[in-house]
């Protein structure tokens, strides 16, 4: 089984509606369909490569907005407690836990991060060995060919956040 990475952007009217009734994401996912953007198993490896740590803005998708960014900027789609490590309540699960939002505002601090790193500075025979070394999920980076892999989510990852900032959408974000 893995861990794929979902990206869709939501305007602020249908964002609102699903806050307001968590369980509308379901149908709402279903009915957007086309318009996911789908890392697959990449997204901790784009995050790994791009990111500084956890308190950079790049590795939202994993540790969700640095603490310096007011709440307001993103959170959880239904309610979601974590005690002691232990999660204690999800309301919806989008498979491997709830699925979290991230309003435009932040978006656009995420952007200009996020534009000097092109298709080409990703996945190179360096990348490829320090998150073999590393032990990056899913493994397998020396295996042949699976540099084009990363290489093409890191266009639809970049491609997806870009534009939806752009665009003045928010970003829905979930694992299955």
């Amino acid at each position: 089984m893995s861990v794929n990475h979902y990206l869709l952007p939501i305007s602020d009217p249908d964002l609102s509606s699903i806050l307001e009734v968590p369980e509308r994401i379901r149908d709402f996912v279903e009915s957007h369909a086309n318009e996911i953007c789908d890392l697959g198993t990449d997204g901790l490896a784009i995050l790994s490569l791009t990111a500084t740590g956890a308190d950079d803005p790049l590795d939202f998708i994993r540790s969700g907005v640095p603490p310096e960014y007011p709440e307001k900027y993103a959170g959880w789609i239904g309610e979601y407690i974590e005690k002691k490590e232990r999660v204690v309540v999800c309301e919806v699960n989008m498979g491997y836990g709830p699925a979290s939002y991230y309003r435009n505002d932040f978006l656009r601090i995420v952007a200009p991060l996020l534009q000097p790193f092109d298709v080409e500075s990703i996945g190179t025979e360096e990348h490829m060995q320090w998150l073999e070394e590393s032990g990056v999920y899913p493994g397998g980076w020396l295996d042949p060919g699976r540099d084009e892999f990363l290489k093409r989510a890191f266009e639809t990852y970049k491609f997806c956040v870009l534009k939806t900032a752009k665009s003045g959408l928010n970003l829905l974000v979930w694992c299955a």
